[in-house]
């Protein structure tokens, strides 16, 4: 199947935010694609989009899935039971009742999956809805498929589980943060809080029935979250583009660079964004879309890896961390294209570089003399933090880079070619971004 669904979404919304109507107000992207429409790699759930399809749609596809009551998976935030209440208001609507069931920490983790699952069996409920952030819809995936299969979440973390699975139960996923492109994954990271690592529950895809995107329900996230989620889904496209996929992946992820830039044209002028504005939300939550597209089909690049290895030993949000990482990922793209000059793979991938540098120039209106340079500006435009106050000692370190050389052969398992950057490359960009520390002495007993 080819991307020229998703493709055309995003070129006609790049079209729309030069002309746009009478009012000045941008037309809006609307589309209903069924499965493996919009991915090469054979995406297998629906994905609908527009701003209002949540009202539209969550009650119907609910009822379509056979579903009688509802675990609602939310995030934890203080704004989280109220913003609910609105899906919760349009499941009553379909004749659904549901439950809530909220975040225990801000990324999922396996003793809580456990009672996430007790708690659906508890309330009755025979359907899951991942309703906030992507650590919401790994939580929804994970319970859907505990849910189904029983025993515990440990025995699919070790294996004991073994490859013939039922389907997880029906779960729907309705993003109302933009920016990892955790809509379009089929897997669940969650976090051994024993082992301090955060791993995949199982390498069986949980296919969802569907995910909503509406625009409109990120209206009330707060700058530094929209932007680092922004540049988390920017960093995914631009490593997907450098990393090589199909063609139609590929032009997916140069229109989500693109979207990005163009979303902080104007912000990058006045220094501030308009929150409000359902044009600058569609833009992030296409560019999310986009960024996890190109994900499912090239893998995920560095900066997901270092982010998902953090989470082991950081309460950080991944795409704090994420965005954060970004420049020194690509320093490192930069130096290996420059130190292997006359290379033909890396002669390519600095012409790669320099294409994204255009586009971002381009499309933002802010000349960078390198995509790091680009994404340094951003932050500091918009204040956000920087690795500068992440201070680890030599022996965690070691334990960083492992972890996210593994996660970076997890997802890079199905790909030829492998990833560009090796653990010493990992090893350079953490050594360049943290400040290494003395390990603590240990307290004597007479202490």
């Amino acid at each position: 199947m080819r991307l020229l669904g998703l493709r055309r979404a995003l070129t006609a919304r790049h079209a729309r935010l030069c002309y746009s109507t009478g009012s000045g107000a941008p037309l809006s992207t609307r589309f209903d694609a069924d499965a493996q429409q919009l991915s090469a790699s054979g995406q297998p759930y629906r994905v609908v989009f527009g701003a209002k399809t949540a009202a539209e749609h969550i009650g119907a596809i609910a009822r379509a899935s056979g579903i009688h009551k509802m675990l609602v998976v939310r995030d934890r935030d203080s704004g989280a039971a109220s913003r609910t209440q609105y899906v919760e208001f349009l499941l009553m609507q379909a004749g659904i009742p549901c439950f809530q069931y909220t975040l225990k920490r801000d990324c999922a983790t396996v003793k809580d999956v456990d009672d996430g699952v007790a708690t659906a069996v508890r309330v009755g409920a025979d359907g899951v809805l991942a309703f906030g952030g992507g650590n919401t819809m790994d939580m929804a995936r994970a319970i859907a498929l505990v849910l189904a299969n029983g025993e515990s979440a440990e025995a699919y973390i070790k294996g004991d589980m073994g490859d013939d699975l039922e389907p997880a139960v029906p779960h729907i996923l309705v993003p109302t943060v933009a920016g990892s492109g955790a809509e379009m994954s089929t897997e669940a990271l969650v976090l051994d809080e024993d082992g301090e690592v955060k791993q995949s529950l199982t390498s069986i895809p949980i296919v969802a029935q569907a995910v909503v995107v509406d625009p409109m329900l990120a209206i009330s996230v707060p700058l530094h979250q929209s932007v680092h989620g922004a540049l988390t889904a920017l960093g995914q496209c631009i490593e997907s583009y450098l990393l090589g996929c199909d063609e139609e992946a590929e032009q997916v992820a140069l229109q989500g660079i693109e979207l990005i830039a163009s979303a902080f044209s104007k912000p990058l002028v006045e220094g501030k964004i308009d929150l409000k504005s359902v044009g600058f939300r569609e833009q992030l939550a296409l560019a999310s879309l986009a960024s996890g597209v190109a994900a499912q089909a090239s893998g995920y690049g560095a900066a997901h890896a270092i982010a998902v290895s953090m989470g082991g030993v950081s309460d950080l949000p991944h795409t704090q961390v994420a965005s954060a990482f970004l420049p020194f990922v690509f320093d490192r793209y930069t130096t290996l294209a420059v130190d292997n000059e006359g290379d033909d793979f890396f002669d390519d991938l600095q012409q790669k570089l320099e294409k994204v540098c255009d586009r971002l120039t381009a499309s933002s209106g802010f000349q960078g003399q390198s995509v790091a340079t680009w994404l340094r500006y951003v932050s500091q435009r918009f204040n956000l933090p920087d690795t500068s106050s992440l201070e680890l000692e030599e022996s965690l370190i070691n334990g960083l880079v492992d972890r996210a050389v593994q996660r970076q052969e997890q997802v890079m398992a199905e790909r030829d070619e492998g990833a560009i950057l090796e653990k010493d490359d990992i090893r350079a960009i953490i050594d360049s971004a943290v400040v290494l520390t003395e390990p603590k002495d240990k307290p004597t007993q007479d202490e």
